[in-house]
């Protein structure tokens, strides 16, 4: 649990609870650590503790208290309202686990008179499933919450569950339903003039667009969504857009801009500190550089990124540093270790493009190590994934770059 984190869920519960609630804590605070170390020091532990585990748990006392305190000075309802806004701090900042387990609490306590808050909750939970790649409990949270907004008729919260389940079948493969679905928002998001959602459908689809290799029409797509929001105060929906303007870029093999546009994602960071963000720079910025030949810093990106994406749950995206890793190490002549990081990563995917995207790092190596018949066998299963999703400009790159052995 960072600092950061726990600040911010200090400054809640200080708008909840008046300016001596921050006094008071502190004062609590204070004497319980002194109480804990002088304990620490004196007593053998019957458990070795790191100096790191120590602070994790007396991180982990702030936050309960923080939280057990703020719930004695407000009323139930503004109680639920603060469990809330901790939560969606919790999903900023990659701590899903306490989102999900408040986001639990407020769904047994939150009654029907107050559905816009429940559908709310639901939503959340969708999104900390997705997260974490638990997409089947997603589907089930994000449909509990469209029956809701559509019962109370809320338009933008009707969109928005149609947006993320758009994105939970590009997750799963069905880039053809996805794609429908990104349409389709973007058209109810134009006719009500919801400008976050008209950007995050262009944004989507653009991804639609990096999957299959057309890099125009992705980065038209981005130009698009940051045209209605570049003035916006969603510092996390600018953030990933810059980011995938990076990947789009990165992908065409022009870091220079790559590169341009992960300065502007950090910039946004730096105030929002999102730490899912943060690792999604991380990996992007490791691999840019391995291509580039700077092998040192590539890894100790991709190192803190794995970090990150360990701690939060995102199997998908620990696959996506192990590929990297395997990048670095087969440039380093590492090929044994190059090629165990390379089944990691895909025996983790199960989305066709990024399987595919992994084998074709695997043949580089298996060319390296003139091993021509594994080489061609990951390339077949490659070209055979891009074909199933369309990316038939992928197709044509591998058969240029790889004409000898296909």
């Amino acid at each position: 649990m960072n600092k950061q984190f726990l600040f911010e869920i200090l400054e809640l519960a200080e708008k909840h609870c008046g300016s001596d609630f921050t006094r008071k804590l502190l004062q609590i605070r204070t004497e319980r650590e002194r109480i804990l170390n002088n304990v620490w020091k004196k007593e053998p532990l019957p458990e070795d503790l790191s100096t790191y585990q120590k602070e994790i748990i007396l991180r982990d006392i702030d936050f309960d208290t923080i939280i057990h305190h703020a719930a004695k000075c407000v009323g139930k309802d503004e109680n639920n309202m603060f469990l809330f806004d901790v939560a969606q701090v919790a999903i900023k900042h990659g701590e899903f686990g306490r989102g999900k387990e408040l986001l639990l609490v407020l769904l047994k306590t939150v009654g029907q008179k107050s559905l816009n808050l429940l559908a709310d909750i639901l939503r959340k939970l969708g999104n900390i499933e997705f997260y974490t790649n638990n997409f089947k409990a997603a589907y089930k949270y994000f449909e509990k919450s469209l029956k809701l907004f559509t019962k109370i008729g809320d338009k933008a919260g009707i969109i928005s569950i149609k947006n993320v389940v758009g994105a939970l079948l590009v997750e799963e493969g069905k880039y053809y339903e996805g794609e429908i679905r990104f349409i389709q928002v973007r058209k109810m998001a134009q006719e009500i003039k919801l400008n976050d959602m008209i950007a995050k459908a262009n944004m989507n689809l653009g991804n639609i667009y990096i999957i299959r290799g057309i890099y125009t029409e992705a980065a038209s797509c981005y130009k698009n969504a940051l045209d209605v929001v570049a003035n916006s105060k969603d510092k996390d929906l600018l953030t990933n857009l810059y980011l995938n303007f990076a990947i789009c870029y990165k992908f065409k093999g022009d870091f220079k801009i790559a590169l341009e546009y992960l300065g502007k994602a950090f910039d946004q960071i730096k105030d929002t500190n999102n730490r899912y963000q943060k690792g999604l720079l991380y990996l992007i910025k490791a691999e840019i550089e391995c291509v580039s030949g700077n092998l040192s810093a590539a890894t100790a990106l991709v190192t803190s990124a794995f970090a990150i994406f360990n701690e939060t749950g995102d199997r998908l995206s620990t696959a996506e540093a192990y590929k990297i890793l395997g990048m670095i190490n087969r440039e380093d002549k590492k090929y044994d270790i190059a090629l165990s990081y390379f089944e990691n990563s895909q025996r983790i995917y199960t989305n066709p493009f990024y399987i595919a995207e992994t084998q074709v790092e695997m043949a580089h190596l298996y060319l390296a190590i003139n091993d021509r018949v594994m080489a061609k066998k990951v390339l077949t299963q490659a070209v055979k994934s891009y074909e199933k999703i369309g990316a038939t400009s992928k197709v044509e790159k591998l058969r240029s770059v790889f004409g000898n052995v296909l």
